[in-house]
């Protein structure tokens, strides 16, 4: 029995012919007794004719020489087929280009073969770096995927989770949510789900989290060993980690964001030393390039103000020849660094800190002589920079393949209507890349 094309990969066992590992020149027929059959004939041109041509089943068949029952139990391995049958057809539908119906496998498995990604923000290069390994994973593993934005907005999470509720997707994974658990439960459907960012409180969804508070502190151990004294942070949230921890409180939110966490490692870490950042000391900035570039240009100035001389004053001497430079500006005097202890800068991401080099660069404050740079990301533009960017780096294709491992193995092993078992929390590895911006 041949079954249509629309229908043919959902036969059910009951339909399997009795000789379906047979080909079908060899099957016995009521015009031709069995013993004056003729041989097997050689299979069909496996190259289709048209290249745009959708190859079907039935193509598959003929091609191969056996029914489409055969081929369909071949290609979804099951045991009516000899294992030296099964390898030629999925041989040859693989030479074909053959690939099963989307829609019937669907129906057979009640899985559509699609994760769903939520990703921060795509300008951000950390995340857009995190959906391209994410997407890459999945892939490896026969899993298709739909990435959407949040642009950090919990409101945003929540409209692309309502929206997209009545598709079909196998798990989601939410990159930094600004979302509750109970959100993220009630509009997952049952499906798994796996959050990526601070969320070790919650009890019954995985996550992995970035090292944002061994990382900064890392970070600024780093520039106290290469010898700063004073230090600033770029791209630092508005409101110090106390008032943000008081603002998650009373938010939607359960966890505090990378941005105040790195920064108050950061803080934590130099206060060990006797060092002070106070408000003078904390730059606030968007997390781009435009960013950076504006937060350091108005520290340029400040440092150009409050740590260098003139040099027709007649302070500099010959020793300081070295120290004198001028300003990309078009300035026409001359000024010598009063200080021979470099000035630390601590960006909370590489994009700030990208920025942060044209503006240093602009206006005369010379990396690492002057002050000693660092970033947090580990982006793979660092090593290309001018002079070269220092970072804390997050082993992002290590998060990718944890995380989608983790999720594939909810989506074929736990059936949706399971209750969710404990959650586990882990956070990515991380190294500290030492560069021309802070040598």
């Amino acid at each position: 029995m041949q079954s249509s094309q629309n229908d043919a990969d959902a036969v059910s066992p009951a339909q399997a012919e009795p000789i379906d590992d047979l080909p079908t020149s060899d099957r016995p027929s009521a015009a031709m007794p069995a013993q004056s059959q003729p041989t097997h004939e050689q299979p069909a041109d496996t190259a289709p004719a048209d290249p745009n041509h959708v190859v079907t089943l039935a193509d598959v068949a003929r091609a191969t020489g056996f029914s489409q029952m055969t081929v369909s139990n071949a290609l979804r391995d099951r045991p009516k087929v000899s294992e030296a049958n099964r390898r030629k057809i999925k041989e040859i539908a693989q030479r074909m280009g053959y690939q099963a119906n989307a829609a019937a496998t669907m129906l057979r498995n009640r899985r559509s073969g699609i994760i769903q990604i939520v990703i921060d923000d795509f300008e951000v290069p950390f995340h857009a770096s995190l959906a391209k390994y994410l997407a890459q994973e999945a892939t490896a593993r026969g899993y298709q995927v739909a990435v959407r934005q949040s642009e950090r907005s919990g409101s945003a999470e929540m409209r692309v989770l309502k929206t997209e509720r009545g598709l079909i997707y196998d798990g989601v994974i939410l990159d930094a949510p600004n979302i509750t658990e109970a959100q993220v439960l009630a509009h997952a459907h049952g499906r798994p789900a796996f959050v990526i960012g601070d969320c070790a409180d919650f009890s019954a969804v995985d996550s992995m989290d970035t090292a944002c508070a061994p990382g900064a502190a890392a970070a600024a151990e780093h520039l106290w060993e290469r010898g700063c004294r004073e230090f600033y942070v770029l791209g630092a949230p508005e409101h110090w980690p106390a008032d943000a921890a008081t603002t998650n409180a009373t938010n939607t939110t359960n966890h505090m964001d990378f941005g105040p966490r790195r920064f108050a490692a950061i803080v934590d870490a130099l206060a060990r030393h006797g060092a002070c950042i106070d408000d003078d000391h904390r730059i606030p900035c968007d997390w781009t390039l435009e960013g950076g570039h504006d937060a350091a240009t108005r520290l340029a100035t400040r440092l150009r103000a409050t740590h260098t001389i003139n040099a027709a004053d007649g302070m500099a001497t010959a020793d300081d020849s070295n120290s004198i430079r001028h300003s990309n500006t078009g300035s026409e005097s001359a000024a010598v660094w009063a200080t021979d202890v470099p000035v630390g800068v601590l960006c909370l991401t590489d994009t700030v800190a990208l920025g942060a080099l044209r503006a240093f660069a602009e206006h005369g404050v010379r990396v690492p002589d002057d002050v000693r740079v660092i970033g947090f990301d580990g982006l793979a533009i660092d090593a290309y920079a001018v002079p070269s960017l220092s970072t804390v780096a997050m082993d992002v294709p290590a998060m990718a393949a944890t995380v989608v491992a983790r999720l594939v193995a909810a989506i074929e092993t736990q059936p949706a209507s399971a209750p969710p078992a404990g959650a586990m929390h882990e956070t990515i590895p991380y190294r500290l890349v030492a560069r021309e911006s802070s040598r």
